[in-house]
């Protein structure tokens, strides 16, 4: 049977598309190639308040991981194109310290998510920039975290993809990062900005850290997430990750971010673009 042409140029699209967003497109590289990507969310924080059209700023007494914080809205503010949330000791409500936590409104699957970002540092803090499904049931919708600091370890950040199995069941993979600079001295990632990003595909996950691969992971590995995700920023403090503050932690503490920006592959927009035409065509 002959294969009609609406219907080719529908598969052609498809292909298309398949193949510009596969992981063999991604190379790991120092610079980006911003010409491949097509921003789709950002925030530069050049405002004087956070921008609610853009973030959920949430006010919760409870979270996971056994955390010790109260998120508050008035705990990130807005000044000289920064973000900035602040971590106090100040007890609210039964919780011990105050921070903050953002989520975007904006929500993706795949594309390239980049922040540049100084930590908070000492013992007990746990900044992280992260990825998650504004609704779908964790774990089943998968989540990504971009960066996560203990923070009685300067020297070390990790990312994580947690996921659930072919019985439902919570499982994560994660990897360390240390770097020396040119004179083999241990990079303390609290002294300065750097770039955390990640590249995810339907066949993969790629980690970044200014601009440089350090984690990899793929399909054969794990079931990739294919449900759009929104953008975390929080500071939590105490928890699981790296216990609780001690003698030795100082507040305040700052999470500041100076930007959040997101894209999608210019190719892979180009294909969407004309398989939706495609589609429009055979009605």
């Amino acid at each position: 049977m002959q294969i009609p042409t609406i219907v080719r140029l529908i598969c052609l699209a498809c292909t298309s598309l398949c193949l510009t967003i596969l992981p063999a497109c991604v190379q790991a590289q120092d610079k980006v190639d911003l010409t491949q990507w097509e921003l789709t969310f950002s925030d530069e924080f050049d405002g004087a308040e956070v921008d609610t059209a853009k973030w959920e700023v949430l006010t919760r007494k409870q979270s996971h991981n056994n955390e010790m914080q109260y998120y508050l809205p008035e705990q990130a503010t807005v000044a000289d194109g920064i973000l900035r949330i602040t971590v106090t000791d100040e007890p609210h409500d039964g919780q011990m310290y105050r921070s903050a936590r953002l989520e975007s409104w904006f929500t993706q699957a795949y594309g390239r998510f980049e922040v540049r970002a100084k930590l908070p540092t000492t013992k007990g803090h746990w900044p992280a920039i992260w990825l998650l499904p504004r609704t779908a049931r964790w774990p089943h919708g998968g989540e990504i975290d971009i960066m996560e600091h203990g923070g009685s370890n300067p020297a070390g950040v990790s990312s994580a993809y947690h996921y659930a199995d072919a019985e439902g069941e919570h499982k994560y993979v994660h990897q360390g990062y240390t770097k020396t600079d040119e004179n083999g001295a241990a990079v303390n990632w609290p002294e300065d900005f750097h770039v955390y990003s990640v590249i995810w595909t339907p066949e993969e996950i790629i980690f970044f850290i200014d601009h440089e691969e350090h984690y990899r992971i793929n399909q054969e590995l794990v079931p990739v997430s294919k449900t759009p995700m929104c953008v975390i920023l929080n500071a939590a403090v105490g928890g699981w990750f790296d216990g609780d503050p001690d003698d030795t932690t100082v507040f305040p503490q700052h999470l500041d971010v100076d930007y959040v920006r997101v894209y999608q592959r210019t190719d892979a927009v180009e294909a969407v673009e004309t398989a939706e035409a495609a589609e429009v065509m055979a009605e």
